[in-house]
């Protein structure tokens, strides 16, 4: 017999809750560990309110609003914790940031897991320079970054947004693992680098990250802006502007519009990359809002001064656009007229599909294994990427099973229990047959007898 249940049904296992302390204020350097939780908008679950370095390790916090707050001269290192975003408890407002920081000197984010917030935004930048203070994001791994109001509309999200962080060298952005499910997020460029910018002598990295969706709510609406990557800012100036960064051997995965632009700054360079999307949702829907996989063109029409010598080589491409034929029927790998730089493309052969999708997630988790790296907590952290609220509120984690990002054999959140001599069988996730909503459901088969 088998049984196809719909998201939100509480048969295939049990749910995890956790114990929540109030929102804090840190007012002294130290290392903290505890589970912090905030129902409010306007209140984050942890505030970092001195310049002394502060480590959070091992923590869980769930919010409607931001999780972590730091203001001007943060030093601050987040690791091993695991975030859940609520639904915001105001209008026009998104669910908060993972972490929000303005003017920091020295940050680290890294193994942890956070799903359902608006990402990682860095505003501006405070350091003088000493040795050792710099930005340094990897190894996150990160389930649908989420734009949206309560109300409709929304706010542009991100994994992660540099904003006017000039300047900084040492930055390295590595093996984040973001997955984006269509009709469960709303990011615009997954990554995003607003008017910041390396050092002549180094520069800004980001590199074997893995970056699968960015879609339109709904995801087969007609128009989207977002990307995997994009270099961006209206600085007019060289020193204000986007610049000195190299990006490569990230996969970009199922981006509508476009997966990599270059639309302002100099001294970019994207090589070695791999950008495949297959044109289809999970679910055999068309994705209808893809336009070119790469992109450089001068956007905020920057003087030559401010924009030149960017580069864009060797990079591996499988693109569908829709009715384009660029380099084959339904291909737009390139941009028209906006990829002049563009060298040792290797355009994969049709056909592009979820499947071909699918073969750069098995990729990516063999890239993982053969470096000897795991994304997420680690140091004996088991809890999963989602956590309930306080207890008695009676939620469910993972209740549409999008979590994993695939169909897989141990959904997160979930386990089984049977009676005494009863047969386990077997519990799996798939996208076959349909879903109540989102891509996938959950299925249990039990052996009959």
């Amino acid at each position: 017999m088998m049984l196809l249940l719909t998201g939100g049904l509480p048969s295939l296992g049990h749910a995890q809750t956790v114990n929540y302390a109030a929102p804090i204020v840190i007012t002294k350097g130290g290392t903290y560990t505890g589970n912090y939780q905030s129902l409010s908008s306007a209140t984050p679950c942890v505030r970092i309110a001195t310049n002394d370095p502060v480590i959070l390790e091992g923590c869980i916090f769930s919010g409607a609003g931001n999780l972590i707050v730091a203001g001007e001269g943060a030093d601050l290192t987040v690791r091993n914790c695991t975030g859940q975003g609520l639904a915001p408890t105001v209008n026009n407002q998104a669910p908060g940031r993972f972490l929000d920081t303005y003017r920091a000197k020295n940050l680290t984010v890294e193994h942890n897991a956070f799903t359902q917030t608006s990402g990682i935004v860095v505003n501006r930048w405070s350091s003088s320079g000493q040795a050792g203070q710099t930005l340094t994001v990897r190894y996150n791994k990160v389930r649908n970054i989420d734009g949206r109001w309560l109300n409709g509309g929304s706010t542009r999200s991100s994994f992660l947004i540099l904003n006017t962080v000039a300047r900084v060298s040492g930055v390295d952005v590595s093996y984040n693992e973001i997955i984006n499910a269509p009709n469960e997020s709303l990011v615009e460029d997954n990554i995003n680098l607003y008017n910041s910018s390396g050092t002549a002598q180094s520069s800004i990295r980001i590199h074997d990250n893995f970056v699968r969706g960015a879609y339109p709510y709904p995801a087969t609406a007609a128009k989207f802006t977002g990307t995997g990557l994009t270099t961006d800012g209206d600085a007019s100036t060289l020193d204000e502007a986007a610049g000195y960064v190299e990006a490569d051997h990230n996969q970009f995965v199922g981006t509508a519009n476009a997966a990599m632009n270059i639309a302002a700054g100099h001294d970019i360079y994207y090589h070695d990359n791999r950008l495949v999307t297959s044109g289809s949702l999970p679910n055999g829907q068309r994705l209808n809002a893809g336009w070119a996989a790469l992109g450089v063109f001068n956007y905020y029409n920057q003087p030559s001064s401010v924009y030149f010598n960017n580069r864009v080589q060797n990079n591996t491409i499988g693109y569908v656009s829709w009715n384009s034929n660029s380099p084959y029927t339904d291909r737009l790998d390139l941009s028209p007229g906006a990829c002049d730089p563009c060298t040792g493309t290797i355009h994969l052969p049709n056909p592009i599909t979820t499947a071909t999708e699918d073969a750069e997630a098995t990729m990516w988790q063999a890239k993982l294994q053969q470096a000897g790296i795991t994304v997420g907590p680690i140091n004996g952290s088991t809890t999963p990427p989602t956590t309930t609220p306080a207890p008695g509120s009676g939620l469910v984690v993972n209740p549409g099973f999008e979590l994993d990002g695939a169909a897989v054999d141990t959904p997160t959140g979930w386990s089984t229990w049977v009676g005494n001599g009863s047969s386990a069988s077997a519990d799996y996730t798939e996208a076959y047959g349909g879903a109540h909503s989102g891509t996938y459901h959950g299925t249990h088969w039990r052996l009959a007898g």
